[in-house]
């Protein structure tokens, strides 16, 4: 059992091997393992923790999804921002990484492993070498939160405003969802006092 499976949370897909977690309670960073960290709902997961791979929390959801919107609009449609909308979006979108990435206790192994993962064909938009690997990651988070799960983005309101005269595309498409009818096997939630297994985002697992 990994550290997340101890509180209630949502299995939400795959980014490669990693699988994505949204937590529905506190997580305390006790540490009585090596990879426990903190989160609440308003962060995402990637790896579960003690007994599993160790954990990336993503802080500042809104700060994803303005980084992923930012970088698909050309210059010249920079300008036909006002002052105010621009001065909003850059400074959602170019908060330093530490602030939104938390790696917890992750060894040089796991990151290598990581950049080899996010070079791979197999992925929906790869790696180039003219790409950071904190700013694939981002963008491709934030592509998820922007089409699939807004209510995680306090600012989704005004960057869906800001944005709606621009051509915006789903360009990334890195992250995986099991269709409804896949056996599930991450999440949990507490129903009457005990706990149930399988418990995705996107469908209700438990009625199938």
């Amino acid at each position: 059992m990994s550290y997340i499976d101890s509180f209630d949370h949502e299995y939400v897909g795959q980014l490669g091997y990693l699988p994505i977690y949204h937590p529905l309670e506190t997580l305390e960073q006790v540490k009585w393992g090596d990879y426990d960290f903190g989160a609440d709902p308003t962060n995402l997961i990637l790896g579960g923790g003690s007994g599993e791979h160790p954990g990336l929390v993503l802080h500042r959801l809104e700060c994803f999804v303005a980084k992923f919107l930012f970088d698909q609009i050309t210059e010249d449609d920079e300008q036909l921002m006002s002052h105010e909308d621009r001065d909003f979006v850059i400074d959602l979108a170019f908060v330093n990484y530490i602030e939104l990435l938390e790696f917890c206790e992750w060894r040089i192994s796991e990151i290598a492993n990581f950049h080899k993962m996010a070079k791979s064909s197999t992925m929906g938009y790869r790696l180039t070498k003219n790409d950071i690997m904190e700013d694939w990651l981002i963008k491709s988070i934030g592509e998820l939160v922007y089409y699939a799960l807004p209510e995680l983005n306090p600012e989704h309101e005004s960057l869906t405003r800001i944005f709606q005269d621009y051509e915006i595309h789903p360009v990334m498409r890195n992250v995986l969802i099991p269709p409804p009818g896949y056996p599930a096997w991450g999440g949990r939630q507490t129903l009457d006092n005990k706990s149930v297994w399988g418990h995705h985002r996107f469908y209700d697992s438990t009625n199938q």
